[in-house]
């Protein structure tokens, strides 16, 4: 059974944690983890 969608307000802050697989690290690199940054910080400003 699928998660319900989460209820979203313009304005409001969220609170994101980044988990692999079995919390698994997902970053192996400092770069992974950058361009991960990167990419969030793009889509939060758009």
């Amino acid at each position: 059974m699928p998660r319900r969608a989460r209820i979203t307000s313009a304005g409001v802050p969220h609170h994101v944690v980044q988990r692999g697989h079995n919390r698994e690290a997902t970053f192996f690199a400092d770069e992974d983890y950058f361009a991960y940054r990167h990419s969030l910080k793009e889509g939060a400003q758009r």
